[in-house]
């Protein structure tokens, strides 16, 4: 007999005294309250869909009607934008009310839930079903509740996951206005720039127009090359602890590099635009060369993530994913963590998904052929339906040619009074594409299918050609070929034994698969109302 536990962090807010309270009676008049401050206190609920009493003697009631609708998924598109979700509704009885005093008095937006599944022992001597002890439930779900949703003798409470940390905005500093390194009145209000990793041609931002300072970013970073028009003629004239200090001889430039920021000056006005090549670091001086790397540095530093959610398999040097890069945000506009990890994740075939834990973990999707031995074998014995799914229409018909984008080139440039005259054929070929790019193509899937998909080139943040190569070639030897997804219906018990991610192996009575055939876990979908979970295989 299986049934769901639930537990719920609840807030009973502070109590503080709105002003001072006159003494009276008891004590000389005008002497202050004695009543102390009722400080924040946290409290854990605890319920369960068919009642549980843990070896702690600890009761979960059975108040749970409508105990998860939950959906989870690896990203399947041309793009590859990475990213996943999950939400669901938990819903708990209300008979006469019980629950009102609650409802009024505490709080529980944004709290801790989690839920776990177990399973009664049937005790043969006693002929009674037993509880099993709390350490042996298997987690189902861990994230965050929103606020009290009170209906008609019952309580919802939407749930959501480690996700919801990439909805809000990337935490910037603004320009003042005030001059000098807080900007002149031409910057006043805009993000300050941030540059993580590795880039090619980015544009620093000129925030003081008189004495010829521009602003890299809002950590210490090292300029690799600056350019005027394309050419690098200004020489480096060295680093300085105080920009203002001295001014930089003509035709040269000076660097002030910290934890509060890099600054670039000049010593002479310049004609052209000016850019340059950079590596970010953080402004704890953390180094990462990677882009999964830097993704997951940015969710803890920039983001200001807790530590706690991101997943212990993720590593702060990842081998998922060993390519150097970056990315450049010059705070033109605000920017959401979703949208960074869009961004850094870009057609590397990598999703970021909520683990059942409550973590983020990034997963890499693999070609089922080289996924290794499957961790759940799938056939009629545990399948109850199985209906295909269309794929994305970016990969069916599957697709001839893929074009990967490393070097992003933040700054166009091209050919005109914009150059200048003494840029090299080499520089103006660079930065007059955005991208420079790596291609894996197959004539004869060309040749097989009428009309084969072939994306447009997919820009990244990747910095070397190589990993672009074999980027491009991974998405070749999955996508290059006709590929199904199959929804299948399996009880919740066997669903937990496997992952997103996970391989698998599939024997069903549906073409392609009357024979066993690896495949890999690509989606789950949980509901509250049936015994079962649907799991979406790609083969």
């Amino acid at each position: 007999m299986r049934f769901r536990t639930v537990e719920l962090e609840i807030v009973l807010p502070a109590v503080t005294q709105p002003a001072a309270v006159q003494g009276w009676g008891n004590v000389p008049w005008g002497a202050l309250t004695q009543f102390p401050d009722n400080p924040e206190s946290v409290e854990t609920l605890r319920f369960s869909d068919a009642g549980y009493v843990d070896e702690n003697h600890i009761p979960y009631p059975p108040y749970v009607t409508q105990a998860l609708d939950l959906s989870r998924s690896l990203t399947l598109s041309a793009d590859a934008l990475g990213g996943s979700f999950s939400i669901g509704i938990l819903t708990l009885a209300n008979p006469d009310g019980v629950l009102d005093g609650l409802l009024q008095s505490r709080v529980n937006d944004h709290l801790p839930v989690t839920l776990r599944e177990g399973e009664r022992l049937w005790d043969t001597a006693r002929q009674i079903w037993t509880d099993p002890a709390s350490g042996s439930l298997r987690p189902v779900f861990a994230g965050l509740g929103k606020n009290w949703q009170p209906g008609l003798n019952s309580v919802s409470i939407t749930l959501l996951d480690a996700t919801y940390w990439l909805d809000g905005t990337v935490p910037v500093s603004v320009y003042g206005g005030t001059g000098r390194l807080d900007g002149d009145s031409n910057v006043v209000g805009r993000d300050i720039p941030r540059l993580r990793g590795t880039v090619c041609n980015v544009t620093p931002v000129l925030i003081d127009s008189s004495n010829y300072v521009y602003q890299l970013s809002d950590g210490p970073a090292d300029v690799v090359a600056l350019y005027e028009g394309g050419y690098a003629g200004i020489a480096f004239g060295g680093t300085v602890t105080d920009l203002y200090a001295t001014s930089p001889d003509p035709g040269t430039y000076t660097v002030l590099s910290s934890s509060a920021g890099t600054w670039i000056r000049l010593g002479t006005k310049p004609v052209y635009g000016i850019t340059v090549d950079a590596v970010g670091r953080f402004r704890s001086g953390a180094a990462p060369a990677n882009v999964l790397d830097v993704l997951r540095q940015f969710l803890i530093e920039d983001m200001v993530m807790p530590s706690a959610y991101i997943d212990a398999a993720w590593t702060a040097t990842s081998s998922l994913a060993p390519y150097a890069g970056g990315w450049f945000w010059d705070g033109s506009s605000s920017v959401t963590g979703r949208q960074a990890v869009s961004t850094l994740l870009s057609g590397l075939g990598v999703s970021l998904v909520p683990t059942r834990t409550g973590t983020l973990r990034p997963i890499r999707l693999q070609d089922p052929a080289d996924a290794g031995d499957p961790v759940l074998t799938l056939t009629t014995d545990v399948i109850s339906a199985i209906s295909p799914v269309s794929l994305d229409s970016s990969l069916d018909p599957p697709t001839w040619r893929w074009r990967i984008g490393w070097q992003h080139n933040f700054t166009i440039q091209t050919s005109g009074s914009g150059l200048h005259p003494q840029a090299s054929a080499d520089r103006q070929s660079l930065i007059a594409e955005s991208d420079r790019g790596a291609v894996w193509f197959d004539t004869t899937v060309k040749a097989q299918w009428r009309v084969p998909n072939d994306p447009a080139l997919i820009s990244t943040a990747l910095a070397n050609q190589a990993d672009a190569v074999g980027i491009a070639h991974w998405h070749g030897s999955v996508w290059g070929k006709r590929r199904h997804l199959w929804a299948v219906d399996v009880p919740q018990s066997v669903a937990l034994a496997v992952d997103l991610g996970d391989a698998v192996s599939l024997q069903a009575p549906v073409p392609g698969a009357k024979s066993a055939v690896p495949g890999i876990v690509v989606s789950e979908h949980v509901t509250s109302s049936g015994n079962t979970t649907t799991l979406t295989i790609l083969v």
